[in-house]
């Protein structure tokens, strides 16, 4: 009889302790990293290549998956109600942020995920067809002024960044520059080359073969610093409008409930590639700060 007490004590042990071994061999399976945006894009690439590089630390391949929808709000649903055992992550952009702030109703909240850290960031640019003949912010705003409501900006769709910069430019300079919303940078920027849009307001990986080639022109880096790769395009900081600042970002997330020693193992594996969370967060609260003026003054609303 002690002898059966015993080994059921013994296997009660370790029935309770299994739990705390798997949190400690985590991760034992291929991760999810969910990207909602279509494959190609700025987003998709950049979560494959960081993807990878966490995969070696963790010693689990890093699987990206595109769930795209409702301006990014599918995939980042999917995530917030994921299991959070750090099998399935996020990799989002701006749209985390201005999402929630021009949508009604939306089945997550953004308490319901919590930042690992910044995983990028890009300067966003002023780029016109080859054909408007400015090469500066001042030369943009008095042509822009000169042709009110003939011209239009090509946007990588409603509620993201490229639309809240465009309408931020038409309500700083007063002008009337229509907005064509696409589904997605890449579109957007195909549409000045066609000359669908005249303007667009992109990320400079999205644009720079077309501004070197001379396909479109670039008419300002929307930052405090020239960019390395155009450093011949002046910022619009330069040329006095310091609150004209806007970059595009992605940010990696995992559910908000994720363990403390789950959320460890992630933060180091990243530790290269991202900054701290808690940095990350601040950033996040002033970009919602920023933009939310935006959206209430440009009446910026997804029904």
């Amino acid at each position: 009889m002690k002898k059966i007490v015993t080994s059921i004590v013994c296997l009660f042990l370790f029935i309770t302790a299994f739990p705390c071994w798997s949190l400690d061999e985590y991760p034992t399976k291929p991760i999810q990293l969910i990207c909602p945006f279509s494959p190609g894009g700025t987003s998709d690439l950049s979560a494959r290549i960081v993807g990878n590089k966490i995969a070696e630390t963790l010693g689990q391949p890093i699987v990206v998956l595109n769930k795209t929808g409702g301006g990014s709000s599918v995939g980042i649903n999917y995530v917030a109600g994921s299991k959070p055992d750090g099998y399935t992550l996020l990799t989002a952009s701006a749209g985390m942020v201005l999402i929630p702030m021009i949508t009604p109703q939306l089945p997550y909240k953004m308490e319901d995920l919590v930042p690992l850290g910044r995983l990028v960031t890009w300067n966003n640019m002023i780029v016109v067809h080859k054909d408007i003949p400015v090469k500066s912010l001042s030369e943009f705003v008095a042509y822009s002024k000169k042709n009110p409501g003939t011209l239009s900006y090509s946007s990588s769709g409603i509620g993201n960044t490229s639309h809240f910069i465009g309408e931020l430019i038409n309500m700083e300079f007063k002008l009337d520059i229509q907005h064509i919303p696409y589904p997605g940078e890449n579109p957007a920027i195909t549409a000045v080359l066609g000359k669908h849009a005249q303007i667009s307001y992109v990320s400079l990986p999205t644009c720079l073969q077309h501004v070197k080639s001379g396909a479109v022109s670039a008419v300002s880096v929307l930052s405090n610093k020239r960019d390395p790769e155009l450093p011949q395009v002046s910022t619009s900081a330069e040329e006095g409008y310091s609150d004209l600042i806007a970059s595009s970002y992605h940010i990696f997330y995992a559910p908000a409930k994720i363990t403390a020693s789950i959320l460890k193992k992630l933060e180091t594996a990243l530790e290269k590639a991202l900054q701290n969370s808690q940095e990350t967060k601040k950033f996040l609260d002033n970009e919602y700060k920023k933009w939310a003026v935006v959206a209430k003054k440009a009446n910026i609303v997804i029904k």
